[in-house]
């Protein structure tokens, strides 16, 4: 059964200013199924994911969707299959919402009646609202004129509805990504409190052991670029991830083609050249125990080698033993 979610995707977040909506966008499409369980448990348990969700190419739904004015988007469709075997296609539209437009709903009505027009299709659409401000506006829309009624309701996530302690307790991994966008409003003047809570957000993350490397990566990237610090918050917070990276997760620094975040491309910045430098040493470690080694074949006394080498008589005695 194949089943085609509609959801708007930005360009990925490349910049220093928080582009909200990219990162939502990519979070979304890195940790889809992690989205659904979160936001739409119910539609996470008819999806089948041992087969990949198929993202089709962005021109076929802008051909339905007006262009939005002062705003940078992209519209994508996303198949899905469904486990019941069913031929049944559910379109789905995605969008993270920031702002108080009065026009809302009736923008969501016109998603799905275009799309509909279209397809012909059962629609489930999702709004994910971001601000921490409590919203004035029906989350419906409703028609009524000499007769002609319409009522059109949407799946409406507002964050601010999520209590920060249940997200913290939950062990689904786009809680996370919730928590983060509720520290970034609730840090907005204070980066010392922005700092505090990111470093324990990325440790919960990282020593929780429950997911993969790539949907670490993904959350780490969004909480990086979402909870931005000031250069010299963010330099001592580079300083201070590195040994929990390394006490906690050593395979998160080999650097396997993932886009990384500011943070994790420092610290493997800072293993790579932790990695030159003992390789430097070790080589030099070695060119001594080779001047050693042929001392000692040329009948040289261990009191001598070691003055010349530097090396302690055990380490002599140890190469004598391996190469007698």
């Amino acid at each position: 059964m194949v089943t085609a979610l509609v959801w708007e995707k930005s360009s990925d977040y490349k910049t220093d200013v928080i582009d909200q909506d990219g990162l939502w966008k990519k979070v979304i499409g890195d940790l889809f199924e992690d989205f659904l369980l979160f936001f739409k448990p119910d539609l996470h348990a008819q999806v089948d994911f041992t087969k990949e969700a198929e993202f089709l190419q962005q021109e076929l739904f802008q051909k339905i969707m007006d262009k939005k004015k002062g705003r940078q988007w992209a519209d994508q469709l996303v198949k899905v299959h469904l486990k019941d075997g069913e031929e049944k296609w559910i379109l789905m539209h995605v969008e993270v919402q920031s702002d108080n437009e009065k026009d809302f709903a009736e923008r969501m009505f016109q998603y799905f009646y275009r799309i509909y027009d279209r397809y012909h299709k059962e629609i489930v659409a999702i709004a994910v609202m971001t601000s921490p401000h409590e919203s004035r506006f029906p989350t419906q829309f409703n028609y009524s004129y000499f007769g002609t009624e319409l009522h059109y309701a949407y799946t409406n996530c507002k964050l601010n509805d999520y209590d920060n302690e249940e997200l913290e307790k939950s062990d689904k991994l786009f809680s996370k990504v919730v928590l983060a966008a509720k520290y970034m409003n609730d840090t907005r003047e204070d980066v010392d409190k922005r700092y505090a809570f990111k470093m324990k957000l990325m440790k919960k993350i990282i020593t929780d052991n429950k997911n993969s490397r790539s949907e670490i990566l993904a959350v780490l990237y969004f909480i990086d670029y979402l909870l931005l610090l000031p250069e010299e918050l963010s330099k001592k917070f580079h300083e201070t991830m590195i040994p929990i990276i390394q006490k906690e997760a050593n395979d998160m620094v080999q650097f396997n083609g993932e886009e990384l975040s500011p943070t994790m491309e420092a610290i493997f910045a800072h293993f790579q050249e932790e990695g030159k430098r003992k390789g430097i040493e070790q080589g030099i470690v070695k060119g001594i125990e080779q001047v050693a080694l042929e001392m000692l074949k040329e009948g040289s006394s261990v009191e001598f080698i070691a003055k010349v080498t530097r090396l302690d008589r055990e380490a002599i005695e140890k190469l004598r033993k391996l190469n007698g």
